[in-house]
C-alpha cells in the first residue's frame, strides 16, 4: 500500500520526503506524509462509500475549523482524500491538564463549532444519508431494539407502551440541518483554535441528534476515549459539560421534548450494543433508566 501512496502523491505532483503509516486504528487506510498531509484511503467497498461521503462534504462545506481539502478522487480501484494535517491535540489527551476558563471556553468553541456545521445545507448528500423521516426511522430503531430485547427475555411492556402511545407526537416537531454525527474528544482538535476532523458518519437530520454522541460521551467519557488516553479520563472532568453546551447552544435545546428525545436516541444507541455483547445487567439498567426518562 505505500506503493501506493506513493502513486498517489505523483499523480497530485505532491512532492515528499516521509510517509509514516498511522498507528491508531481507523476506518480508512491513514498516511501521514511530512507531518503536512493526510491521506485516507478506503479498504473496501463499505469504507469506500464512506469515503466518498466525506469527499463531498470537504467539496461543498467551507469552514475555517476543518482540515483543508487538498484532493479526492479514485485511482486504480481505490478511493482517496489527501486533506491538511492539523496541528496540536485532541481534547481527550489534555482535558484533564485545562483550567476550569480554559474548559470553558472550549465548550463555547464547540458551540459555535456544531451550531455553524448544523446550519449548512445538506442537499449535496446522497438520498440514503438524508433521513427526512424521522418518525419512522426512530420508530423502526426503537421497534427493533424491543424485538431484540424481547427475544432476550427482557420485559419491555413499558416501552412499548410508549412507542405505540408516545413516539408519534414526540418527535413531529425537527429542525432539520447537516448534523455531524460524532461529536466525541477525539475529534476535537485543540492548537490555537479548536478544529473538527473525521466526516464519515455526517448525516442530514433533526440536529438535536447531535448531541447522541455527545451526551454519551458525557456520560461515560472513557468509552470514547483511544486506548493510550483512557487512563487520563475522570468522569468528574466531564460533569459540566453538557450543562454548559446547553447554555452556549440554546437554539438546540429549543426543540420541544428534546431532553426525552435524546433519551430515545440514547437508549437505541446503546441498547443494541448490549444486545450485541449479551451484557444482561447493562440491558437491565438500560430499560430501568429508561423507563424512568420516558
Amino acid at each position: 500500500m505505500l506503493f501506493m501512496v506513493e502513486n498517489i502523491l505523483k499523480k497530485e505532483n505532491i512532492s515528499f520526503s516521509k510517509i509514516e503509516k498511522a498507528s491508531s486504528g481507523f476506518t480508512n487506510l491513514v498516511y501521514y506524509v511530512d507531518d503536512d498531509l493526510v491521506i485516507k484511503i478506503s479498504k473496501d467497498v463499505n469504507t469506500e462509500k464512506k469515503l466518498e461521503k466525506e469527499i463531498s462534504i470537504y467539496r461543498n462545506i467551507h469552514l475555517p475549523y476543518i482540515p483543508k481539502f487538498i484532493a479526492g478522487r479514485k485511482f486504480q480501484n481505490v478511493t482517496y482524500l489527501i486533506i491538511s494535517k492539523l496541528k496540536g491535540q485532541s481534547l481527550f489527551s489534555i482535558w484533564h491538564l485545562l483550567t476550569k476558563q480554559q474548559r470553558n471556553n472550549c465548550i463555547k468553541e464547540i458551540a459555535q463549532i456544531l451550531k455553524t456545521f448544523n446550519n449548512q445545507n445538506g442537499e449535496f448528500l446522497n438520498d440514503e444519508y438524508k433521513l427526512t423521516d424521522w418518525q419512522k426511522f426512530i420508530k423502526q430503531q426503537l421497534s427493533t431494539r424491543l424485538d431484540d430485547l424481547t427475544a432476550m427475555g427482557f420485559d419491555t411492556h413499558k416501552i412499548k407502551d410508549f412507542l405505540d402511545r408516545d413516539m408519534d407526537g414526540l418527535f413531529e416537531s425537527n429542525f432539520y440541518g447537516l448534523v455531524y454525527n460524532d461529536a466525541h474528544f477525539d475529534n476535537f482538535i485543540l492548537d490555537e483554535k479548536l478544529s473538527l476532523v473525521d466526516f464519515d458518519r455526517v448525516i442530514y437530520a433533526p440536529i438535536d441528534y447531535e448531541m447522541l454522541i455527545f451526551k454519551t460521551m458525557c456520560d461515560n467519557p472513557s468509552k470514547f476515549a483511544s486506548e493510550a488516553d483512557e487512563p487520563k479520563v475522570s468522569d468528574f472532568d466531564y460533569v459540566e459539560i453538557y450543562p454548559q453546551l446547553k447554555k452556549y447552544y440554546p437554539e438546540m435545546f429549543k426543540i420541544p421534548n428534546v431532553e426525552k428525545r435524546i433519551a430515545v436516541y440514547q437508549f437505541n444507541y446503546l441498547a443494541e450494543q448490549a444486545v450485541k455483547i449479551k451484557d444482561k445487567a447493562w440491558i437491565n439498567n438500560l430499560i430501568s433508566v429508561f423507563e424512568e426518562q420516558i
